[in-house]
């Protein structure tokens, strides 16, 4: 007679990753991470719109800067294929930490500009596009490939919760203590970050290089050159990457000059949205089984498309403002988590592990090589031609780039 399993073993089997402790490790440090994360989306720009009277202009350049340390990042590619990851993503938590106090530093001392806003901001996507990078190799080797797409889907999953509960809290922190000391609660996510991957136990070790460092880097690029899948995926994250960056730099700025939003009712917007993102975690997985990802990747892309159209129907002062305004931005990262859970576990599945961690940023490079460029001219757009022409433009061009993915994407996802 068979014995009962507990129910333990029926919510969650043996095998399940809910019951493996170093991918708990990985998914609260995630999740707490992306927590502070959600304090920062909303107090950084805020600091920059009300504090020192950014223009559209000076928010492309700032998501520019966060564009560009993933162009300067291509080195890092074997910089990772020869270090332990773990290490690595710790590292940089801690970086990414001690350039968030920069700013509530600075505020303190009434020196609060925005070249040191641009600075910080560099830093904190530095930390994403090299320990970013390490942490997206180290889970691939902790997981496997078999259970890449589940495991993604629940990181992405995390990070949308935490995007759900932190708008309200950074919207008690900027009501609390203002915008740049909010930012403290994030540096903070970044320490207890680290701490959570330095208590993971898992046998990493790191592949022996002996060959010349530049042309390993070299051989992530041709990597992706040779590849069919990640040559397509260049052209379509590439345009990707400029219009979601543009939209983020922005949608703050419309949100609290043409809607006349307070600080409260953003939080609503990124609630909604966060919402969105955990919903389109959750359908990533079966829309990958039941259509093949490379058709769920196109679709995630032009639901965002649809958002972001949708975000220019709000009216300012209309009593519902803020939740049709959230609703819009449910549609986006609804359709932005369907899109990065399949590309992220799109472009591993064709990757030899050997070469995972020059892929990660060969493909950064190359996809972001001049968004920072578009980011810029975006923005000046919104000075020239308003936000509303602007927003239009982006959301077309989203949903044509969704389209043209379909014929884009290779069929066979095979190595080469």
């Amino acid at each position: 007679m068979q014995p009962r399993s507990s129910l333990l073993d029926r919510i969650a089997p043996p095998e399940s990753l809910w019951r493996d402790g170093n991918f708990m490790c990985v998914f609260w440090a995630t999740t707490l991470s992306v927590l502070g994360t959600a304090v920062t989306q909303m107090a950084l720009p805020l600091t920059a719109i009300q504090m020192l009277n950014a223009s559209a202009s000076d928010m492309g350049v700032l998501a520019a800067c966060r564009l560009l340390p993933f162009i300067l990042g291509l080195p890092a590619g074997a910089w990772i294929d020869r270090s332990r990851k773990r290490h690595m993503a710790i590292a940089f938590d801690l970086f990414a930490a001690g350039g968030l106090l920069v700013i509530p530093l600075a505020y303190e001392l009434g020196m609060l500009s925005m070249p040191i806003l641009y600075v910080v901001a560099a830093m904190v996507s530095t930390t994403e596009a090299i320990g970013g990078s390490a942490l997206q190799v180290f889970v691939t080797k902790l997981v496997g490939r078999e259970r890449l797409v589940l495991a993604n889907s629940r990181l992405s999953g995390a990070s949308s919760a935490s995007m759900v509960a932190g708008p309200a809290l950074a919207a008690a922190l900027v009501a609390l203590a203002g915008a740049p000391l909010a930012i403290i609660a994030d540096a903070a996510s970044f320490v207890v970050s680290a701490f959570l991957l330095s208590r993971t136990r898992f046998d990493e070790v790191p592949s022996i290089h002996s060959g010349d460092f530049w042309a390993e880097v070299k051989e992530g690029l041709v990597l992706v050159w040779r590849t069919p899948m990640l040559r397509a995926l260049v052209a379509v994250v590439f345009v990707w990457i400029t219009l979601e960056d543009s939209f983020k730099a922005l949608y703050v700025l419309f949100a609290s000059r043409e809607l006349g939003l307070p600080a409260g009712d953003i939080a609503i917007l990124n609630t909604m949205g966060a919402l969105g993102g955990l919903l389109g975690a959750a359908l990533a997985h079966p829309l990958e089984r039941r259509l093949h990802i490379r058709r769920a990747l196109p679709l995630g892309i032009i639901a965002a498309g649809c958002g972001y159209l949708l975000y220019l129907l709000p009216q300012a002062g209309g009593g519902y403002t803020a939740w049709a305004a959230g609703a819009a931005l449910l549609v986006v990262d609804c359709g932005s988590a369907i899109y990065v859970v399949n590309y992220l576990s799109l472009r591993q599945r064709v990757t030899p592990d050997a070469l995972l961690g020059r892929m990660v940023t060969s493909m950064r490079f190359l996809t972001i090589l001049f968004a920072p460029i578009g980011t810029i001219l975006i923005g000046h757009a919104g000075d020239v031609f308003g936000l509303v022409a602007t927003f239009t433009g982006i959301g077309l061009a989203c949903v044509a780039l969704g389209l043209a993915a379909f014929r884009w994407l290779p069929g066979n996802q095979a190595r080469t």
